[in-house]
């Protein structure tokens, strides 16, 4: 039992808490590259490049897009949700825990849960969408 316990710590949280670390040390980078004031780490996104997120202000009021290198490639206003996602959790086919911000080819919302995968770009309109499955 005592060797299960410690495959399980060892071979499943090792690696998890390896990716966490890296993202905190480049996130580091990135607000020291950049000086960056107030600025949050959000997310991590992967969709054929990594894509780290992060917010920057007091108030959340931009979002900077940046690379496995630490080069921020875009910085934007953080949008307002559109009415289509705000639509799709009254509607009890997601939550807001299955919502975040990514980067397909623009700057996107990732919807992400057990049967769907959908990239909606950020004025609402579904730019990809994957049964998950399938």
């Amino acid at each position: 039992m005592l060797l299960i316990i410690i495959n399980i710590f060892v071979f499943v949280s090792g690696p998890a808490r390896k990716i966490e670390a890296d993202n905190r040390k480049l996130f580091q980078q990135v607000v020291e590259s950049y000086a960056l004031s107030d600025a949050v780490f959000i997310n991590r996104h992967v969709h054929q490049r990594i894509t780290y997120v992060a917010t920057v202000g007091a108030n959340k009021e931009k979002l900077i897009f940046y690379d496995e290198t630490g080069v921020v490639f875009l910085l934007i206003d953080t949008p307002i949700r559109p009415q289509e996602l705000n639509e799709l959790i009254a509607g009890g086919l997601i939550s807001e825990s299955d919502i975040a911000y990514g980067y397909f080819k623009k700057p996107v919302f990732v919807i992400d849960n057990d049967d769907r995968l959908q990239y909606m770009d950020i004025f609402g309109k579904t730019v990809f969408f994957l049964k998950k499955g399938e």
